[in-house]
């Protein structure tokens, strides 16, 4: 559901005063000003006020909002899940319960919906935040925005160019090490532009996650090899125009598999390691991402332990948004490193002194049975194609994984 002009139902909180515009003035106001009952979009508190707002009518309407984030709200006599993002909210339940709550939607504001659903009656696709989701037999399909691909293509001159099939060779990082000639003040303006709408799309497509960031590293003083490898990453894309993620039909699952990789000192400059990592509900991928470590490490296995760290706390983050719709959930963290499991599984710093003791808490929360650590195997574990660049036939099994 979208609410049209959300922010003018949101009752200003603080005077705020405006010059009337010409056409609205009658005789004798040439010189007042007016204040504002309503909030306006473009002040400061106009965002705050409008939380405020659909805040009061969704706890009005019987829904509890959520403690990980206050966009989230629960209904549990009906088992309605609401997420808000701006003026759009995003539900699931019941058609009965759907209908009900748009209905009481219109008695507050003027709002337009549609119901995604396998009747003839009801959208099998819609768009959400210019996301394609789709409902279908085998499930329901999630597509990223296709206009980010199509702008990149075009800014990088390959609209009609001959596609690769990897974003990233296994051997093309070590181009990023390479000196070369500092881009002019234009290319390296159009150079981060192009990086930043690649960093929004990878956040919907995991096969290139890695490779956007390894090219957003450069964009504080990109050279003309980071340059290369965005035009690699859109002659990827070039052959590799969509990524449909399929939330197949599935059984209810409790529980969640998080894996977890490190590539150790992949960065031959700076020596940092990446971590990367996916958290999976049955075959269903919640989440992934491939950052770097901000900590040297000494060894494969306490860069594998960062990462086994991270993909924990993201772990425990999905936890607290499954209970804010009323899911009590359990998770394992798999990792293809005994080094960083035996770290993980004993308690104190043993021999790695020189491990900072924040890292640690993962002992207490294994202990305590809250998560559970596993090992994978490595040529299992798709949490390789976050880490570094793979080689053609291994890319396409992990993104089949996905």
């Amino acid at each position: 559901m979208d609410v049209k002009r959300a922010y003018f139902y949101a009752p200003a909180k603080r005077p705020i005063f405006i010059e009337l515009p010409v056409e609205d003035r009658h005789p004798g106001e040439e010189d007042m000003v007016a204040q504002l009952n309503l909030s306006l979009y473009g002040t400061r508190d106009a965002a705050q006020n409008w939380t405020q707002e659909y805040t009061r009518a969704l706890k009005a309407a019987g829904f509890t909002v959520g403690r990980a984030s206050p966009c989230n709200f629960y209904h549990k006599q009906t088992g309605m899940a609401l997420s808000v993002h701006g003026d759009d909210f995003t539900v699931s339940g019941p058609e009965s319960a759907l209908e009900w709550l748009k209905e009481f939607f219109k008695t507050r504001w003027d709002v337009k919906s549609v119901i995604l659903g396998p009747e003839a009656h009801q959208a099998q696709e819609i768009k959400v935040l210019n996301r394609s989701i789709r409902w279908t037999a085998r499930g329901i399909e999630y597509e990223a925005d296709p206009r980010h691909r199509e702008v990149i293509l075009k800014e990088l001159n390959l609209e009609d160019c001959r596609p690769v099939t990897t974003p990233c060779g296994p051997q093309e990082p070590g181009c990023l090490e390479v000196e070369g000639e500092l881009l002019s003040g234009a290319e390296a303006t159009k150079f981060r532009a192009i990086v930043a709408r690649l960093n929004y799309l990878a956040a919907d497509r995991s096969d290139i996650q890695y490779a956007s960031k390894e090219v957003s590293k450069k964009m504080a003083n990109p050279r003309v090899p980071d340059w290369l490898l965005l035009k690699r990453i859109g002659r990827y894309l070039a052959g590799a125009a969509r990524a449909v993620q399929v939330f197949e039909w599935q059984q209810k699952e409790i529980g969640i598999s998080t894996y977890v990789e490190s590539d150790w000192a992949g960065d031959r400059k700076t020596c940092k390691s990446t971590s990367g990592g996916m958290v999976f509900r049955g075959s269903h991928l919640l989440k992934s991402w491939s950052t770097n470590q901000q900590i040297i490490a000494l060894s494969s296995g306490e860069a594998e332990l960062y990462a086994q760290v991270k993909g924990a706390a993201q772990t425990l983050g999905i936890f607290s948004m499954a209970a804010d719709f009323g899911e009590c959930l359990s998770g394992t963290v798999y990792s293809d490193s005994s080094a960083a499991l035996g770290i993980v599984t004993r308690s104190g710093l043993g021999k790695v002194r020189h491990i900072r003791v924040q890292y640690l808490w993962l002992q207490e929360r294994v202990a305590q049975n809250d998560l559970m650590v596993r090992k994978v195997a490595g040529e299992a574990n798709p949490a390789d194609l976050l880490t570094k660049g793979l080689a053609q036939e291994l890319l396409n099994r992990h993104v089949k994984f996905c």
